[in-house]
C-alpha cells in the first residue's frame, strides 16, 4: 500500500512558515508479492513490519529535486514487487513542518523513516533521536553525534573528489594542482581530494579558489602552474645581469595532473586559460558538475567521476534514464532520481535485516558500501568527455 500524506502542489517561491496542517492521506493499493532476495548475508538488527515513512520537501523551494527522489524511490518499490506499505509526507523544508510530519509518521506506526533530503533537515531529525531506524538522504557534518540506527546516504561531492584521486593514482599520477570555487562546496571538495591524494602517497602541490562567474582567472592559474614564479625568476635574472634575455616561461615540473571543481559553463572558460599557462599534455579531472548526459567538444578530454546511472550509455540504466526523464523533475535532476532508487534498496535491506557493516550493493548512484556504523558511502567510476559523448573504461 502506498500512502501519500499531505502532498501539495509545487510552488515557485518559499512562503513564510505557517503552522503545519494535518496531512490528508490518499492511498493506492499495490498487490503484495514475495520479498526480494536478500542482497547480503542476513544479520538481524531491527526487523520491522510497519510502514516506511518517506519525508520529502514536496512543496516549496525544493519541490522539484524532492519529486525526482520520490520518483526514483517509487520506481524501485514497484519494480521490486515488494508489498510493504509506504507513507509519503511533505515536510516543505520548514522546521515546524518537519516536526509535524515526523510526529504524524510515528503516530501512523512507522517502523522505518527515509529522509529528509536537505542537510539541515537531516541534522534536525538527528537531534530528535528517533525511536525507529532512519535513512537520511544527506550527510551530517563531521563531529555531529549520530543517534543509534541513524543511517546516511547521499550524493556527496566529496565522493567524486576521492574517486578522481583514486583514478589518477591507478594511472600512476601522484601530484596535483587544484582549482575549486569559493565557498563551502569548494572547501569540502578540496579537503576530500587532498586527503585521498595523500593516502596514495602524493600531494596537492598548489591549490586556489576562484569566484564563479568571473571569466579571467589568469592570475590564479598562473600561480598554480608556477608561471608567475618563472616570470619572477626571469625578472630577477634580468635585473642582476642588466641586459634583456629571451624568455619562455615554464610551468613547475612537479605536476602530474590538474583537478578542477567547476560547472560546465565555468570549465569552458577555465580550461583554455590552463592551456595558455602551459597545462597542455597534463590530464585534467573534474567532478560530475561538468556532465549533463551529453558530449561536449569544448571539454573533450576532461575526465570526471560519476554514478553508473549517468555513465551507462547503452545498458539498463540508460534505458531507465530515458524513460524516467519524461517527468520534468527527473529530466532536471536525474542523479536525485538515482538516489531515490538506491534509498529504497538500502532502506528495504536495512528494515529486513539483510544488510550488515562491510557489505556492498551495486546501485544506480554508485557501488554502495556500509562503511561504518552509520554511513552508506559510494564508490564511483570515471569517464572521459568526448565531443559525441563519453568514454568509460571497459565500456563503449
Amino acid at each position: 500500500m502506498l500512502i501519500l500524506a499531505g502532498c501539495a502542489a509545487e510552488m515557485p517561491m518559499r512562503t513564510p512558515p505557517t503552522p503545519a496542517p494535518e496531512p490528508v492521506a490518499t492511498s493506492v493499493q499495490t498487490a503484495p508479492a514475495a520479498q526480494p532476495t536478500p542482497i547480503a548475508v542476513p544479520e538481524q538488527r531491527f526487523v520491522g513490519t510497519g510502514p516506511v515513512a518517506v519525508l520529502l520537501p514536496l512543496s516549496g523551494a525544493y519541490a522539484a529535486p524532492a519529486a525526482a527522489v520520490r520518483e526514483g524511490f517509487l520506481a524501485q518499490h514497484f519494480a521490486s514487487g515488494d508489498g510493504r506499505e509506504l507513507r509519503i509526507y511533505d515536510v516543505d523544508g520548514d522546521a515546524a513542518r518537519l516536526l509535524s510530519a515526523y510526529q504524524r509518521a510515528l503516530d501512523d506506526g512507522a517502523a522505518f523513516i527515509v529522509g529528509p533530503l536537505m542537510k539541515e533537515s537531516v541534522a534536525r531529525l538527528a537531534m530528535m533521536h528517533p525511536p525507529v531506524p532512519v535513512l537520511g538522504l544527506n550527510h551530517l557534518d563531521a563531529g555531529v553525534v549520530v543517534p543509534k540506527d541513524f543511517f546516511q546516504i547521499g550524493l556527496s561531492p566529496e565522493d567524486e573528489a576521492r574517486a578522481a584521486a583514486d583514478d589518477a593514482a591507478a594511472r600512476d599520477l601522484r601530484n596535483a594542482v587544484a582549482l575549486v570555487p569559493e565557498g563551502d562546496w569548494g572547501n569540502r571538495v578540496l579537503e576530500a581530494f587532498e586527503r585521498r591524494v595523500e593516502q596514495w602517497g602524493g600531494r596537492v602541490v598548489a591549490s586556489a579558489r576562484y569566484r564563479q562567474g568571473v571569466s579571467d582567472q589568469s592570475e590564479r592559474i598562473a600561480g598554480l602552474m608556477g608561471i608567475a614564479a618563472s616570470r619572477a625568476r626571469h625578472r630577477a635574472l634580468t635585473n642582476a645581469l642588466g641586459v634583456r634575455t629571451e624568455f619562455e616561461p615554464r610551468r613547475r615540473a612537479d605536476i602530474d595532473y590538474i583537478f578542477l571543481g567547476a560547472r560546465a559553463t565555468d570549465a569552458r572558460v577555465l580550461l583554455p586559460q590552463f592551456r595558455f599557462h602551459r597545462a597542455s599534455g597534463l590530464p585534467h579531472y573534474a567532478t560530475s558538475l561538468v556532465y549533463d548526459g551529453r558530449g561536449d567538444a569544448e571539454l573533450a578530454g576532461l575526465r570526471f567521476c560519476d554514478m553508473p546511472f549517468m555513465l551507462d550509455v547503452r545498458g539498463e540504466f540508460a534505458v531507465e534514464r530515458r524513460q524516467a526523464s519524461s517527468a520534468s523533475s527527473v529530466a532536471a535532476y536525474p542523479r536525485l532520481y538515482a538516489l531515490g532508487r538506491d534509498a529504497y534498496v538500502v532502506a528495504a535491506a536495512l528494515q529486513d535485516g539483510s544488510l550488515r557493516v562491510g557489505d556492498s550493493v551495486d546501485g544506480a548512484s554508485g557501488t554502495l558500501e556500509w562503511a561504518d556504523r552509520s554511513t552508506i558511502s559510494r564508490r564511483l567510476r570515471c569517464a572521459e568527455l568526448r565531443a559525441d559523448g563519453i568514454g568509460v573504461d571497459g565500456g563503449p
